[in-house]
């Protein structure tokens, strides 16, 4: 029996193959388990793991960050609820006010995402852990029962210490989840909170923006209007004001380094402009900044830095916001020379403030009415008087800045009778929404202007322009890169713009709202997202192959033995084998597969037949001449009898120069399928061959004495080989010669036959050497000797009369 069963065991071990992990064994397959010789090296191995496991789930027992982020959201989310009580109703709040507070809440769920985030990772690791244990002591215990059932004498300890070691990584795992699912159901309560609020927000915004051409309260002419000014009218501004001197500096323990960067940032910024006051590198469009380093260091701190404070009270940002604008206003006042533009600035960044005050205190509706009426009763004559005094200083004729201040006055005129008439909405909008609107654009303005001179000021500086790249190609880079920065700002200002306007209530919102704009053609859906992507991936698709061609022209060509000809091929395929890839890839994106590729090749096919014969052939040719390469970009080539000089080749045509700088298209196929001069196809040296004829009686031996003189006296004609006046032949009219020289520019040919006959010319007539005229001798023969006579008759003159 013995013998039996270790003759079985040895079977057992002989079919398996075992893996080096523990597996869940497939339950109906009998051989999926290991011998019994395996249990102890097995075991040790499992005890092994467990010691891993046990120090993978100890970091995930370390609550304490997570439990002190938990109270801090508490303590928070407890003070913004009460500062929401104090408010009053949602559904009397202003429309900013609505914003602002629903910014905050977003705030506050975006940090609280973050932190269950965090515990959904750990607990997902803590389970994962669970899991695979579970699997593994549930094969341990069928292992068992298996070599039960197949008779296996197995010593009683051998399995009980590895179910053991199994149990014990279970309960840790599952000891620490128990607290992590705590965490979740705070945090989700948490959260669910603060999206009841955010829900009834959003709906009250809602509800305003379809009543904003609607009346939403009573009118000046309504008694009920003077019977809000009440004793609790004053109450709420005291405790708005009181509410916002309440400020807990909790929010900059997680940003503490914060506003020391920004203060260095700023300093730091305004001694760099005060350096370069004076010099060169200070470019254009930064002059205005160097009029005001102060408040440009200032402005570029808050506006880069600002928007990494989290959950910041309004106070503080109050504060950011009256240094931005205030500084901007210093900074647009600097690019303005028109004093009335520069007064209408600093007018608009002190009603800016103004309002951003009252909103921070929660003013009261009625007195935020009576402020808005005020403002537009002084506004409409300011205005109305700033333009007929810009005006007359532009001589009675109409500028951009005179009509925005005839559009400005009525702007007021419509919000005064919307406030007096009771709606309210419509008024706030279209004064708030203007002021904002002529702030954004004037920011705008000043972010390319900084920008713009940022980035020539970067690729103008002296060590910058020591690698030929930036030499050679820093202006165009400086163009792409500004194009790209202010396509980057005028993208993000409209989406402000939609913002300010009310029309949703964040940038992110706006951006996704358009994205998800579609149309459908035929059954393919096209989103504005896919045409975006589309146009970003071809963009920067050709941007990247002008960039890899420029800095193998600067960089890496110059130093590589290639001619011409050769650069202008690698640098064409390199460019349409980019261009493609990125089609390809736009294509992808668009949803369009490759394989739909195919049905386009068939039908591009079918094209050529029916008539694109031509263009292909174009095409195939001037692939040809860029691997073939008979014609080179600056050879000079004879085409129709016309010397040109080869400019450019593309893949459908060809662009040559002609002497008279006119350029001439030509087809590729033609340079192939025709014959082409090329006169510098191997070497630029050519022959010249000069005929010349002399009258009859000339002194042959002198002609050809002085055709040499003529030579050697060019000194653009080689003198190996050397040149060689021939004679040639009788002919009509003359002798006949050619002078024969070499020179080494094939493109001077002509200046040079041009010179060398002007001296020929010259010495010709200083040795009496005729350069005769075509003769040509006409001999009549008459039979008719009659008409012999008659012609004689007719010369003959007639007699004299007698006197």
């Amino acid at each position: 029996m013995k013998l039996f069963r270790l003759a079985l065991g040895l079977f057992f071990s002989l079919a398996v193959s075992v893996s080096a992990q523990d597996v869940p064994p497939t339950p109906n397959l009998q051989s999926a388990f290991p011998s019994v010789a395996d249990v102890i090296p097995r075991g040790a191995q499992l005890a092994e793991d467990a010691v891993k496991a046990e120090s993978l789930l100890a970091p995930l027992s370390e609550l304490g960050a997570l439990k002190t982020e938990i109270t801090a959201a508490r303590t928070r989310q407890t003070e913004l609820m009460q500062r929401i009580s104090s408010l009053g109703a949602p559904a009397d709040w202003s429309f900013d006010r609505l914003l602002e507070v629903r910014s905050t809440i977003t705030g506050q769920m975006a940090g609280l995402k973050k932190t269950l985030d965090t515990l959904s990772l750990k607990l997902t690791e803590a389970d994962q852990i669970r899991q695979r244990w579970n699997d593994r002591e549930e094969f341990w215990v069928k292992w068992q029962q298996h070599l039960k059932n197949s008779q296996v004498e197995i010593s009683k300890g051998a399995f009980t210490g590895s179910l053991a070691t199994c149990k014990r990584v279970i309960d840790r795992a599952a000891e620490i989840a128990a607290p992590l699912v705590a965490l979740q159901k705070d945090v989700t309560g948490l959260q669910t909170t603060l999206l009841e609020v955010q829900n009834q927000i959003d709906t009250i915004l809602s509800s305003l923006r379809k009543q904003t051409f609607k009346k939403t309260t009573h009118s000046f002419a309504n008694r009920d209007f003077y019977h809000q000014f009440n004793t609790d009218l004053w109450i709420s501004v005291k405790t708005g004001i009181d509410e916002v001197q309440k400020v807990k500096w909790e929010f900059l323990s997680d940003r503490f380094w914060l506003p020391p960067l920004q203060l260095i940032l700023a300093v730091g910024l305004a001694l760099f402009i005060r350096h370069h006051q004076r010099r060169t590198q200070i470019t254009e469009e930064w002059h205005f900044i160097a009029i005001h380093p102060w408040a440009t260091g200032i402005f570029v701190a808050v506006i880069s830095l600002s928007a990494l404070y989290d959950n910041a009270p309004s106070i503080w940002k109050l504060g950011m916001s009256l240094l931005a604008a205030l500084t901007a206003a210093i900074l647009v006042s600097g690019l303005l020379t028109n004093p009335r533009k520069k007064f209408m600035v600093y007018l608009l960044a002190a009603l800016f403030i103004i309002t951003q005050v009252l909103h921070l205190i929660a003013f009261p509706a009625p007195l935020y009415r009576l402020y808005l009426t005020a403002l537009c009763l002084l506004g409409i004559p300011v205005l109305l008087v700033l333009a007929k005094r810009n005006l007359h200083a532009h001589d009675g004729r109409m500028d951009a800045f005179t009509l925005a201040l005839k559009v400005g006055a009525g702007v007021l005129l419509v919000a005064l009778f919307a406030q007096i008439s009771g709606y309210s909405n419509l008024s706030s909008r279209l004064i708030v929404s203007s002021v904002s609107t002529v702030f954004l654009s004037l920011f705008v303005a000043m972010t390319i202007r900084l920008g713009h001179g940022g980035i020539r000021f970067l690729l103008t500086h002296p060590l910058v322009l020591r690698h030929p790249f930036f030499y050679r190609y820093g202006d165009e880079l400086t163009t792409r890169l500004s194009n790209i920065l202010q396509i980057f700002i005028a993208s993000y200002s409209l989406l402000y713009l939609l913002v300010v306007w009310g029309i949703y209530d964040s940038p992110a919102q706006a951006w996704s709202a358009l994205m998800d704009k579609s149309t459908t053609l035929g059954e393919t859906e096209i989103s504005l997202h896919m045409v975006v992507l589309v146009v970003l991936v071809l963009y920067l698709a050709i941007s990247f192959s002008w960039f890899l061609r420029a800095v193998l022209e600067a960089q890496i060509f110059p130093h590589r033995d290639f001619d011409r000809g050769v650069r202008d091929a690698i640098k064409k395929l390199l460019h349409y084998s980019i261009v493609f890839i990125g089609f390809l890839f736009a294509m992808s994106l668009a949803g369009v597969e490759l394989k739909n590729f195919a049905v386009l090749a068939g039908a591009f096919g079918i094209g050529i037949g029916f008539g694109l014969q031509n263009i292909v052939n174009n095409f195939v040719s001037g692939i040809i001449l860029l691997f073939e390469r008979p014609v080179r970009v600056g050879d000079v080539v004879v085409i129709d009898d016309q010397w040109s000089t080869v400019r450019k080749i593309g893949l459908r045509s060809t662009v040559v120069e002609t002497l008279n700088k006119s350029e001439i298209i030509v087809p590729n196929s033609e340079l192939i399928s025709q014959k082409v001069t090329n006169w510098t196809l191997s070497t630029s040296m050519a022959r010249a061959v000069i005929p010349v004829g002399v009258a009859y009686g000339s002194n042959v031996a002198k002609v050809l004495s002085l055709l040499r003189e003529a030579a050697q006296a060019s000194k653009d004609v080689l003198e190996t080989p050397e040149p060689s006046p021939i004679f040639t032949g009788f002919g009509d009219s003359s002798l006949n010669f050619e002078l024969r020289v070499w020179i080494a520019n094939a493109d001077r040919m002509l200046v040079i036959r041009s010179q060398i006959l002007q001296f020929i010319e010259q010495r010709f007539r200083e040795e009496n050497i005729e350069i005769p005229f075509p003769q040509r001798d006409l001999h009549l023969h008459l039979k008719d000797a009659r008409l012999l006579k008659r012609l004689s008759e007719a010369d003959t003159p007639p007699p004299a009369a007698e006197s």
